[in-house]
Formats: structure tokens, sequence, C-alpha cells
């Protein structure tokens, strides 16, 4: 099992965010949110998600994508 790194690059956090931008445009698409506070905890499950999966070694914009995705699903 690889080790979450104490940081991430420039690159790295920068993939993040367009990834979770990405999916939270996707999902508004398809999903009404009636609150603010839903739109919030929704975006952050996203980022948790994203996060997770770039600290096991995932850089694949659309496998992150997906597996933020898959927190709406879960």
């Amino acid at each position: 099992m690889l080790a979450a790194p104490d940081h991430f690059d420039c690159e790295t956090v920068t993939l993040m965010g367009r990834v979770c931008d990405e999916a939270w445009i996707e999902l508004q698409k398809t999903v009404f949110f009636p609150t603010p506070v839903n739109a919030r905890n929704v975006r952050s499950a996203l980022a948790v998600r994203v996060l997770d999966a770039v600290n096991h070694g995932e850089r694949n914009p659309d496998r992150l994508k997906s597996i933020a995705l898959e927190a709406v699903d879960a």
C-alpha cells in the first residue's frame, strides 16, 4: 500500500480542482440540490473521493471524475 504524501505538487492540486469542478458541473445537469447545504455536502463528498483516489496513486482525470461521481451513487 502506498503511503499518502505529505503534500501534492501544483500540477496534482490543479488536477484535483479541475476534476472536482467537472464532476460538479456534470452533476448539476442531472441532479437537483434543493438547498445550498445539500450542494455543499455533495461537493465535499466529491472532493473527499478525489483526494482519496489521488492518495492511492490515481492521476487519470477521467477515472478520478468517475470515482468522484460514485460518491453520489453511494
